[in-house]
């Protein structure tokens, strides 16, 4: 069995195992997407250096899955589930959403692996919400058929944005005069973080800061020095950052009914842990007029296993191989 996750910079493959009935990942290797043309070239070399059988594949992949087969939204590759097992070849290859792929590794992941930013009243077999803020906004939803839980994309991310503030108003008006359109990942992303940056310097008539302009990852170096409290616009732009995730974050919980909770995913999210542990994420959250106090009582965790998709994608693997 072979398991993957392919995100718009990385290619996550692995083999699976399964030891006292969970998916165990054997012989990761993780790729820079940058160094192949396409996801051929990237699995091509990974069977080539690792022995094992080829029965059934499954790959999670930033992009919307349609008839197993993707387009991925934010790298030109397109990824097809009957060339994948005509190529190679396997017996069943499945292609799903990046963010189904970390619903099904949510189950398989320790308590441990789970930061939690509000306990709540978490419903038995509620509705679960999953929201992934990183190169994109990823969303997902889950839902319990009666005997077990079923994961669902969406192509939430790519909603209108909504602003919540004047302020947020204005960051609109700003992104809507320079693109024609705001989604809600042209905020809540790396590169949204890095827009939101380029408002507040318009909005306080200010200059990039020489730390910005010679960053490499211009999104991490801004987290770092917002979390530090050496500029006052990464603060800002920070602050605003998360105002507008956790809005995000309440909209799916509002229109998936999450009683059995949201979890933030992504590669943000555990970057600013300690931010988001202040309350400002919840008092956000639960900004929603009528539905406060229905919000506050659902669960909020933070994933913090950046193996979680991977994990996920293994387990849809096992479930192939037994069928």
């Amino acid at each position: 069995m072979i398991c993957g996750y392919i995100t718009a910079t990385t290619t996550d493959l692995a083999r699976v195992a399964v030891h006292d009935g969970k998916p165990q990942l054997v012989s990761h290797k993780q790729y820079s997407n940058s160094e192949f043309s396409n996801f051929d070239s990237v699995l091509g070399l990974y069977l080539r250096r690792t022995k094992g059988e080829r029965k059934v594949a499954c790959f999670g992949v930033a992009g919307p899955v349609i008839n197993n087969a993707v387009t991925a939204t934010n790298i030109p590759w397109k990824i097809s589930g009957s060339h994948i097992a005509k190529e190679y070849p396997f017996q069943r290859v499945n292609i799903i959403n990046d963010l189904v792929a970390t619903a099904y590794g949510l189950f398989q992941l320790d308590d441990d692996k789970i930061y939690e930013i509000n306990k709540g009243k978490k419903i038995k077999n509620g509705n679960i919400g999953l929201v992934a803020a990183g190169t994109g906004l990823g969303e997902a939803l889950v839902f319990y058929d009666g005997t077990k839980y079923c994961p669902y994309a969406s192509e939430g991310g790519h909603v209108d944005f909504s602003p919540g503030s004047q302020l947020e108003t204005e960051l609109w008006e700003y992104l809507y005069g320079h693109q024609g359109y705001v989604e809600a990942e042209d905020v809540i992303s790396y590169s949204g973080l890095g827009k939101v940056y380029e408002f507040m310097l318009a909005s306080e008539r200010a200059t990039k800061a020489d730390w910005y302009k010679k960053a490499r990852f211009k999104a991490g170096k801004l987290i770092e020095m917002a979390l530090a409290g050496k500029d006052d616009i990464a603060v800002k732009t920070l602050d605003m950052f998360i105002d507008c995730y956790a809005s995000e974050a309440a909209n799916l919980a509002l229109k998936g009914m999450t009683l059995g909770g949201i979890y933030l995913g992504g590669g943000i999210a555990p970057q600013i842990i300690t931010a988001l542990d202040k309350g400002r994420f919840m008092e956000r959250f639960i900004k929603k007029g009528k539905m406060t106090a229905h919000l506050a009582n659902i669960p909020v965790g933070l994933i913090i296993d950046d193996k979680t998709a991977l994990l996920g994608a293994a387990s849809v693997a096992v479930d192939m191989a037994t069928k």
